[in-house]
């Protein structure tokens, strides 16, 4: 049964009406206005409006910007709350807004606070419910969502870092037409430790291999320390079960400790240029080892490999049963919808520069040399995501052709 919309309209707001808190929103961005240009003898720049109501610059200008929206749910996703509104407010009759004004905003405010406790219970839940309406709250909200987690995983583990780095290059095998060569560069930039208390490990395995793929990756052993910002991250390797485990120990704690980590791998023959009877998808899956910033992957192809083909990104929830195969359509389920988007920075891998990695056309150009490939004949396609969840599995992939008629 369905009930009775209440004066400020929750109810509505509960069952997807958008009216409601349109509403709501109207008469926040109306009555504040009114509120801060009644404010005597002041402008309406924040630091001035600060000054004269002796209050946080930072609040006074997420209000203002907030009220100068025209979309009254964008307006609602983005100011402060109730109680924040209500002190500034009453800041302002201090200051000599006249009474009816003033009052006006509160009785605003005071439906505003409604609409959360009434209906929706907590701020969050009204800015969850509000942000899929609008694709820039939507982006605000994930963003600011992704943050928390963020820094709750990087206090809980101890470590944190600027950038995760994934470059994966595909070129032509020389000694099989249909193969193709796989050298990756991976690894953290600006990483530094938090917690003395909390043991830090990095398991640099072989990456997962077809069947049908005899080749093993090697380490390349080359040094990218030319290529950092930071000095090198001091760890300290261990073989353990069949893997190579490096460790991360115990130092300073502060922002000068901080360093870079990258090591880089080839694999001959390690992908397959055509779809097989099993495989119809080649490409990398990025799970990030530690809580970063922003996580960058490329994915350089050379030449015709996948000519046409443009890449997909799935984003997967491993946390409950493992490493997604993605193809395994048994954990579709756990593909997670995500606003980001692959970039075609297109041909000239080494021209590619690289904000988190300033080096990184250089690295690029000592890679290709490396392998005896041109980086002028090397398509770039780019992921950057903001503050990626500790733990979710990202995968770039291209739907690979069936091999032509005859070869």
């Amino acid at each position: 049964m369905k009930g009775t919309p209440a004066s400020d309209g929750s109810t509505a707001a509960a069952s997807g009406d958008l009216g409601a808190p349109e509403r709501v929103g109207a008469a926040l961005g109306r009555t504040i206005r009114a509120v801060f240009e009644a404010v005597p003898a002041c402008s309406l720049r924040p630091t001035e409006l600060a000054r004269t109501l002796r209050a946080s610059r930072v609040m006074i200008s997420r209000i203002s910007s907030a009220v100068a929206r025209e979309d009254p749910i964008e307006l609602l996703t983005s100011i402060p709350g109730p109680e924040s509104l209500r002190s500034v407010v009453r800041a302002c009759r201090e200051a000599g807004v006249p009474r009816g004004v003033a009052d006006d905003a509160l009785d605003a405010i005071g439906r505003f606070d409604g609409l959360i406790r009434d209906r929706f219970g907590t701020r969050a839940a009204l800015d969850a419910a509000l942000s899929v309406q609008r694709d820039d709250a939507l982006e605000r909200f994930e963003r600011s969502s992704r943050y928390q987690i963020y820094k709750g995983m990087s206090q809980i583990l101890g470590v944190e870092a600027d950038t995760w780095l994934t470059c994966m290059m595909l070129t032509p095998s020389r000694a099989e037409p249909d193969a193709v060569d796989v050298t990756n560069i991976h690894g953290a930039l600006g990483m530094r430790r938090l917690r003395p208390d909390v043991p830090i490990f990095f398991a640099y395995g072989s990456p997962h291999s077809m069947a049908e793929v005899a080749d093993s990756p090697v380490d390349l052993s080359m040094d990218l320390s030319p290529f950092y910002t930071n000095a090198p991250a001091p760890l300290v390797a261990s073989r353990r079960g069949g893997k190579i485990i490096h460790e991360f120990p115990p130092g300073e704690l502060s922002k000068a400790a901080t360093y870079d980590m990258l090591a880089a791998t080839h694999a001959p023959r390690g992908s397959h240029r055509y779809a097989s009877a099993t495989r119809r998808r080649r490409g990398v899956a990025i799970i990030p080892d530690i809580p970063v910033t922003t996580m960058v992957c490329d994915v350089l192809v050379f030449g015709d490999i996948f000519a046409g083909v443009v890449p997909d990104l799935h984003v997967f929830n491993t946390a409950v049963r493992g490493v997604v195969d993605v193809e395994d359509q048994s954990r579709a389920h756990d593909r997670v919808m995500a606003p980001f988007r692959i970039e075609d920075l297109g041909l000239g891998g080494g021209g590619c520069p690289m904000n988190e990695c300033p080096r990184y056309p250089g690295m690029i150009e000592a890679l290709c040399a490396r392998t005896g490939h041109d980086p002028a004949m090397l398509r770039t396609w780019r992921l950057r995501v903001a503050y990626p969840i500790y733990g979710f599995q990202f995968v770039i992939s291209f739907a690979v052709p069936d091999r032509p008629a005859g070869r």
